[in-house]
């Protein structure tokens, strides 16, 4: 298969097309219902993409950011402007959490609820209606089936073993590409939108190329605002390819 926007859109299709309904993680999953995830581990401008594709379909999905990526700092304009995009698409926003990011081993579960709260108060002000629900970036396996009081996680059995999986993790699907076995009675999908392009490449190839973005943009940043000291900070918000033109309504969730 190719890790392209063409091929996400008939994936999309073919989802609608077999009836499944769309929920979010504050809803038990029953007969017929398919969760969507995203990941945001590199690029939001890819993101703003693949919510877009989805609300033409009507279909909503969960995007989760990052909030400790070097690759982006979700309150720079920008970045802020996209998360307001995609609730506007009727998409919901969530925080992935990196547990690297604080421990080498297992914490105390006060310790990770304390600091999961804390990126979520940060998320919240960018976020007009973030949800409670957590992705964690690279789990380790003491997250794996676990639930928390305080959030949901969707790495929880209902969402994880109780259900079907289907992840693109490092631009390979778990065992084999989704639905190569049927439809399953419910699901879970998770995507990571920085690995999807116009055309076909490489898990490498994609990184590399997003890293080259990335610091082209940084560097014309740092070039204009404290070297020409210009303040066009709205121009970083011309997000080119990544945005079809005019707005797509889609109901927001239930909450």
């Amino acid at each position: 298969m190719a890790f392209t926007f063409d091929w996400y859109g008939e994936f999309l299709d073919r989802l609608r097309s077999h009836g499944y309904r769309f929920r979010g993680y504050h809803e038990p999953l029953e007969s017929g219902d398919l969760v969507l995830r995203h990941d945001v581990d590199w690029s939001p401008r890819r993101a703003l993409r693949t919510a877009r594709m989805e609300a033409e379909r009507g279909v909503e999905a969960t995007y989760f950011f990052l909030l400790t990526s070097p690759f982006y700092n979700v309150q720079h304009k920008p970045n802020r402007e996209i998360v307001s995009r995609l609730e506007e698409l009727g998409h919901d926003v969530g925080l992935h959490f990196s547990t690297h990011q604080y421990w080498n081993d297992e914490p105390p579960e006060e310790d990770l609820v304390d600091r999961v709260r804390a990126e979520q108060r940060i998320l919240a002000e960018v976020a007009s209606d973030p949800v409670s629900a957590v992705s964690f970036h690279r789990p380790p396996e003491w997250i794996f089936r676990r639930s928390f009081r305080s959030f949901e996680s969707t790495y929880e059995e209902r969402f994880f073993t109780d259900v079907a999986y289907r992840g693109d993790s490092n631009q390979r699907w778990r065992d084999e590409p989704p639905l190569a076995d049927g439809f399953p009675d419910r699901m879970q999908v998770l995507t990571h939108p920085g690995l999807w392009g116009e055309e076909d490449a490489s898990f490498v190839e994609r990184l590399s190329a997003l890293e080259d973005s990335t610091l082209g943009r940084t560097r014309r940043f740092m070039e204009e605002q404290f070297v020409e000291k210009k303040y066009n900070i709205d121009e970083f918000c011309d997000f080119g390819e990544f945005e079809a033109s005019g707005r797509v309504a889609v109901s927001r969730r239930q909450r």
